[in-house]
Parts: structure tokens; sequence; C-alpha cells
């Protein structure tokens, strides 16, 4: 018995089977399951997006209407977007779904809020490790973060934290010097 032909009736035990409420329901699912059948064909999108195309993860973002997605970007950033896509869409506008998008376009990021570091209420700073986020790619990060942040809130600044490893040295060197005075008393004091 294959999905499309199913005929629920058959299934049932066979004291159930005369029941008319029971023979209809049978047939009102009869109806219902070969349109099942076709429409879990699609769900195999959602488990193959590692192996869709660019073209194809293009149109996958149109169809769920990614606002932050980038067409321009590498194929891996797109799987990552398209991937997190539902989960992004239900914190849009808070500070999980702003470094979620952050961190799959930029690499390394985070936000602050107004209250952890003394602001203005409402507003934030971005706080990243990337530092073409400044240069080349300001624009677009600008773009990008009008889409996923709430509209009230408002950007105080991007910060870009470089680290490093340097070797560095520390010494102390203590050096004593004493003296000693004489008085040198007049002439008459030494008879």
């Amino acid at each position: 018995m294959r999905l499309a032909d199913i005929d629920f009736i058959r299934l049932l035990p066979q004291f159930m089977r005369s029941d008319d409420a029971i023979k209809g329901l049978s047939k009102g699912i009869n109806a219902i399951v070969p349109g099942l059948n076709s429409a879990i064909g699609k769900l195999t999108t959602w488990d193959s997006i590692d192996q869709l195309t660019e073209t194809e993860l293009d149109e996958l973002a149109w169809e769920l209407n990614i606002l932050w997605y980038n067409t321009g970007a590498n194929i891996d950033i797109k799987r990552d977007l398209v991937k997190n896509s539902d989960l992004v869409y239900k914190r849009l506008g808070t500070k999980w779904a702003i470094e979620n998008v952050i961190k799959t376009y930029f690499g390394e990021g985070y936000i602050a809020e107004w209250f952890e570091y003394e602001g203005s209420p409402g507003h934030f700073r971005v706080y990243s490790s990337n530092p073409s986020l400044s240069n080349e790619k300001l624009t677009e990060f600008l773009n990008l973060l009008s889409k996923i942040k709430r509209v009230s809130a408002k950007l105080d600044g991007i910060y870009i934290t470089l680290t490093g490893e340097m070797p560095l040295c520390a010494g102390t060197a203590i050096h004593e010097v004493s003296t000693e005075l004489y008085p040198i008393g007049s002439a008459s004091d030494i008879t």
C-alpha cells in the first residue's frame, strides 16, 4: 500500500468498519492524504540545503522573504542565512537576531545594549573583531542592521576590537646610592 493510494478504512479493525461516522472520516482522510503525500516532497528542500546550488538558495531566500539576505554573499553565508531564517524571524528586533546575522556575515561580533555601558535608553553599540566592518563593508552592514533591528533602536557606534600577541619584557633594577655627610666646622674647632 502506497501513501498516495491509501484506503484508510482497510487499516481499521473489522468492528469499526460498519460505523457510518468512521466510514465518513475514512473517506475524508482518503481525500486529504494524497495531497499531503505530494507536499511531503517539498520538505526535502530543507533536508538538502547543503547541496543546493547558489541559484536555488537565492530563489529559496526570495520565497522565504529573508530581508537580510544578500545575493552577493558567498555560498556558505547564504546557506547559514537560509538555515537560520526561521529562528531570526521569530526573534527579529532582538539582540539575539542582530548578533546571529552579524556573526553569519562578519564573523565574531556582539551587541552591548545601553544599560551595559551607561548609554541612553534604546541605544546600542556593535563590537566586532572584523576590521573590514569599518571600511569596505560599512554601508552593507548598516543596510543589513536597519532590516533586523527594532526601528526605535539607535546605533551609538561600531567598535572594532583587535587582539594579538606581542612579546613584552619587563624588568626592574635597584641602584643603591648612599652618601655620608660630615659637618665641616671652623678652624678654631680643630684645636
